[in-house]
């Protein structure tokens, strides 16, 4: 009886043993599995696009502002550029001049086309968030020599002249040296294809498949995704996870835009969005925290 218990014993042991073996094993693949999806998280987590600079924290697409969100921890800018009539390529989002001067929307009566530069800054710019006044409308060559640094997503506005302006604007980026930091959004198809043409395919190309609204967007996405732009610039409203994974199944990034809610910014980021645009970067930041 005595050696019948003791070979019980020795079983149930056994058995205990291999059991803590098993657990212990599986605690160590639960541990590895729950690292390598902390690291996918982190490698997922969208890039920060202050949108015109971060048009809620500091005066929209002035030089001041874009500086600001790079120092803040931003990926990059979002902006837009025009072509005044003296043939300046600016950075200015309307087509109409005096929102951004303080003018009442009586007043707002001059197009940009039909200003010079000269005209366009002799009015400073309301001053946004840390903004202490007087900032003007840059450039795109002073955006280029002067925002050194993160990603610079410039929108091509259509207004009058428009060959004219992609000649000078493809001009100018031609002779930047850092052209990899460039993403061009254009129009539309018709232009990225010109545009493609003339600089060659190291330009990264932005284009939002909503630019042709005779045809369904899923129509248009087949036809942008087909060309291969760097990638697409969808309203957070449209965006789907069907269009995520075509997309990143043709190879193109999704930037979406624009979002300025911490839950909206979270579920643009579980859809596995590359980068969103934002007028308030420095939530997001908080909410994201810096990728570098």
């Amino acid at each position: 009886m005595l050696a019948t218990h003791t070979d019980k014993s020795t079983g149930a042991g056994q058995r205990a043993g291999r059991l803590s073996k098993a657990l212990g094993a599986l605690a160590v693949l639960m541990l590895a599995l729950s690292g390598s999806a902390a690291v996918n998280r982190s490698y997922n987590k969208p890039m920060i696009i202050a949108h015109r600079g971060g048009a809620s924290e500091s005066t929209e697409n002035t030089i001041g502002a874009f500086q600001r969100a790079v120092r803040i921890g931003a990926d990059g800018i979002e902006t837009d550029i025009r072509l005044t009539r003296d043939r300046v390529v600016v950075v200015y989002h309307d087509d109409y001049f005096g929102r951004v001067e303080g003018l009442v929307p009586a007043q707002r009566t001059r197009l940009i086309s039909e200003m010079t530069y000269a005209d366009l800054t002799k009015q400073t710019l309301i001053p946004v968030g840390e903004d202490t006044g007087g900032r003007k409308v840059p450039t795109l060559l002073e955006l280029l020599s002067e925002v050194r640094h993160g990603l610079l997503n410039i929108e091509i506005k259509r207004c009058a002249h428009f060959d004219e302006m992609i000649k000078e604007t493809t001009a100018v980026l031609k002779g930047f040296p850092d052209l990899d930091r460039i993403v061009l959004e254009t129009p539309d198809l018709e232009t990225a294809k010109k545009i493609r043409k003339a600089m060659g395919s190291r330009v990264k190309l932005h284009i939002n498949p909503e630019y042709d609204g005779t045809v369904p967007l899923s129509e248009s996405l087949k036809r942008v995704l087909k060309f291969k732009p760097h990638s697409i610039s969808v309203s957070y409203r449209k965006v789907s996870r069907d269009i995520v994974d075509q997309a990143h199944r043709s190879g193109v990034e999704v930037w979406v835009w624009t979002v300025n809610a911490e839950d909206t910014a979270q579920e643009m980021a579980a859809l596995g969005v590359d980068a969103i645009k934002t007028d308030k970067p420095s939530l997001l930041m908080k909410l994201f925290g810096n990728r570098h």
